[in-house]
């Protein structure tokens, strides 16, 4: 039980991926300590609440280690879209799936299958509220390209919202990934949309919360 606690506070990713956070707390912490001890009270909420955000589960879907045609979802939230949509800035992808992460959410996002990050495409842009529509096409996004050994691929599309102003990742192009790993974040709320071509039956329906790393979105036909 406590080595357990131990791995869930040192695996917490505050420590390497919220550092600037650290630091303007532990000054405002000593600052309010001689001056406004007060404001130490809502300081230690924020802190709290910082470490809930920066979360990291574990996460390995079991259906997707003995089935490699099943496609897991990359985010945590509330299915918001189920389209068909062939206009999404992408050739070759008739759908798109969009889900969307409140602050209270866990923000990691999880490689959909065994395979290899084969391309990375970033782009500039606005600070829309993550739940709009709109927000697929003009906010700030990485697409992230993943292939499988057979050639299929999909598109996962970090989105950054009003509050969530930085997207993050950590797997190079050309990288092999696999079911269970995560590859990236977005921090404080935030919209992932997941493009997939035909030939993929989804098994999630709207308004159904998913988690990252865990349900399954569909399975290649």
């Amino acid at each position: 039980m406590i080595y357990t606690l131990y791995a869930s506070i040192k695996r917490n990713l505050l420590w390497s991926q919220g550092r600037q956070i650290l630091y303007v707390l532990s000054v405002l912490a000593c600052i309010f300590f001689f001056f406004i001890p007060i404001l130490l009270y809502p300081l230690l909420a924020f802190f709290i609440f910082s470490f809930m955000f920066f979360r990291y589960p574990d996460r390995v879907c079991k259906e997707a280690i003995v089935n490699s045609n099943i496609i897991v979802c990359s985010a945590d939230g509330k299915v918001v879209a189920i389209q068909h949509d062939k206009n999404n800035g992408f050739e070759g992808y008739a759908y798109k799936v969009s889900i969307f992460l409140s602050p209270l959410d866990v923000h990691v996002n999880w490689v959909p299958f065994t395979g290899k990050l084969k391309n990375m495409i970033y782009k500039k842009g606005n600070f829309q509220f993550a739940f709009l529509p709109k927000s697929s096409d003009f906010n700030e996004s990485n697409s992230s390209v993943f292939s499988n050994n057979l050639g299929q691929q999909l598109v996962v599309r970090q989105i950054a919202g009003t509050v969530a102003r930085r997207i993050c990742w950590w797997v190079t192009i050309g990288e092999s990934v696999k079911v269970g790993d995560t590859f990236g974040m977005i921090r404080f709320g935030s919209r992932v949309d997941i493009l997939l071509p035909e030939n993929v039956k989804i098994d999630i329906i709207l308004g159904q919360r998913v988690y990252g790393g865990n349900t399954v979105l569909g399975v290649w036909l």
